[in-house]
């Protein structure tokens, strides 16, 4: 992971705190045993324990006396995780069925480390986010497959899901990372609010069960209606030290608790229906609804005192409709066309709390829309010749409403993909392929149409980059292979210098990337590789302190018993 942070190109400043070049070590001992006979029981045992350790970069940087977050920052991860399961399956003539369970035990202490105003007099200080969590799982599942006639199969599945999870978790202000709580911590600042000794649990249960049903009344036709409910409950509860900063500097403790429970109820339908009554065509049409329902319950007691009494109902309609054409107008060549339309509404509504100076939901509805179009061209010229076009059109908006205002559309991003593939087979020991993506994408937003002294605050967002690839492979005799690769990433008028306003926006990044690769297979269970590629990589928005150029060298032996 690239440790590094933020540049500020007026002053060409930089914040280098530590060692950049972070990673981080993933480990999974397994072990699988089962007997399955192609006809009768068949029953899977599997363990698995997996680890994640070490440090990664974080987008959360620090700031500076200058008023900009550029200050590199980590996080410190200690990941533990246990799953057991087991499946008992069974298929038959005419059915088929399936019971699985699992069990999960992860054990996770990360923290999120910044420095604020490193090096700075009287306001230099270190915050450390630690997260723990102890989390148990179990679930248990089944699934039935039936067969009716030659016309009609039904499919049916249910599960069960509880996660109970303990917390522990604190963030501290102090003179270096991991420190401990101190009133009269130096350098404090106003509003460095934290908290320490956090002790909490959760719980939450889930379940869900699914019917569906495929029919074909002929040759032509196929139908597959489905529908799903699930259900979700859960509690939450906390109890700790609140700690806070005034502006005069005062450090403050605050004991508190808050306890949460929530209940969630989701029905979602879908219809899929294909027709090939068409000569050389198949259309297929599909249609998913979603219904949701929820409740959540919070409250906040300072001294076992409720200071806060809040109920949030949240109303969740979801569509999805798309159509696709494909034509196979003559062997070999296929055009597809495709067209979805996807649509979400949020409706919310919350009681304001008992204190009555303050209203905790400032939205009460959000819709979110996206309409896209995509084409497909797949053609065989000839055996020896073979390309793929594709061109994509894709637009989304966001509509909020705030409590006592009207509807506006808060977000719009439009994007348009164009990518080639084209695949050259000449002769039967050797190959070339080459791809390339062109993609022109922007999100608009309200803020960025702002006048006045929020003017050039926040801009529109562009994300325009070319994407091309090419590889090859030869057979050098009949134990060998050589590949060659070849990539390229850039980034075209994505970077926007606007550090006099704000924050510069995009990259200006460019990165190659060229490789070889032998392959021998000395007999038929031992082969060995050797790979040799060098990379190359510039971004001027980082005032070229992020540019690199790498080789590596590659070796590789593998048997197989």
């Amino acid at each position: 992971f690239d440790g590094s942070a933020g540049y500020y190109a007026p002053t060409s400043t930089s914040i280098n705190l530590y060692n950049e070049a972070m990673h981080v070590d993933r480990g999974n001992l397994w072990f699988e045993a089962g007997h399955t006979p192609e006809e009768g029981l068949n029953a899977v045992f599997r363990y698995d324990f997996t680890t994640r350790q070490g440090m990664k970069g974080s987008t959360s940087w620090g700031d500076t006396d200058f008023g900009r977050y550029i200050v590199p920052t980590f996080i410190n991860i200690n990941e533990k995780r246990h799953k057991v399961s087991a499946t008992l399956s069974q298929k038959r003539e005419s059915d088929k069925w399936e019971l699985g369970l699992r069990m999960d035990k992860g054990e996770y202490t990360n923290s999120r480390n910044v420095h604020k105003r490193p090096g700075q007099v009287g306001t230099d200080r270190y915050l450390t986010h630690k997260e723990g969590r102890d989390t148990d799982l179990f679930q248990v599942r089944g699934l039935y497959v039936n067969r009716l006639n030659e016309r009609v199969m039904l499919t049916s599945a249910v599960a069960q899901t509880k996660i109970d999870t303990a917390i522990t978790d604190s963030r501290i202000y102090g003179p270096d990372y991991d420190s401990t709580f101190d009133l009269l911590s130096p350098n404090r600042q106003y509003r460095d609010h934290g908290y320490y000794g956090l002790i909490g649990e959760s719980n939450m249960t889930q379940t869900v069960g699914t019917i569906s049903a495929m029919y074909t009344p002929n040759e032509n036709w196929t139908v597959v209606p489905s529908i799903k409910v699930e259900n979700i409950n859960g509690d939450s509860m906390a109890v700790f030290q609140e700690t806070n900063v005034s502006s005069t500097k005062v450090s403050s403790v605050t004991e508190l608790n808050s306890v949460s429970d929530r209940s969630w109820q989701n029905i979602s339908e879908s219809l899929s229906v294909r027709y090939k009554g068409y000569e050389n065509v198949v259309i297929n049409f599909k249609a998913v609804w979603y219904q949701i329902e929820g409740d959540l319950k919070e409250q906040e007691l300072e001294h076992g005192t409720v200071e806060l009494d809040r109920l949030s109902k949240t109303d969740r309609k979801t569509h999805k409709y798309s159509a696709t054409t494909n034509w196979y107008p003559a062997p070999g060549t296929t055009v597809a066309i495709q067209y979805y339309n996807k649509g979400r509404q949020n409706k919310y509504n919350s009681s304001v709390d008992d204190t009555n100076t303050s209203y905790p939901a400032y939205l009460t509805q959000q819709e979110f829309e996206t309409n896209d179009f995509n084409a497909r061209l797949s053609w065989r010229v000839n055996p020896m010749f073979r390309t793929v076009t594709r061109y994509d059109h894709q637009e989304s908006t966001i509509s909020t409403q705030g409590e006592g205002l009207g509807e506006v559309e808060s977000s719009k991003m439009t994007s348009h993909i164009l990518s080639e593939t084209v695949s050259i087979n000449p002769a039967d020991d050797w190959y070339l392929q080459a791809t390339v993506n062109y993609v022109w994408d922007q999100m608009t937003t309200l803020a960025a149409q702002q006048t006045g002294s929020a003017d050039g605050l926040v801009l529109n967002s562009d994300n325009n980059y070319l994407n091309f690839s090419a590889n090859a492979g030869f057979v050098i005799d009949e134990g060998s292979d050589l590949y060659i690769d070849y990539s390229l990433y850039r980034a075209f008028n994505d970077f926007t210098d606007n550090w006099s306003k704000s924050v510069a926006y995009g990259t200006d990044a460019r990165r190659f990337q060229v490789g070889m690769t032998w392959i021998k297979r000395v007999n038929s269970r031992t082969s060995l590789t050797l790979r040799y590629s060098y990379a190359k990589g510039e971004d001027s928005a980082f005032g070229a302190l992020n540019d690199y150029k790498a080789q590596q060298v590659y070796a590789k032996v593998q048997h197989r018993f």
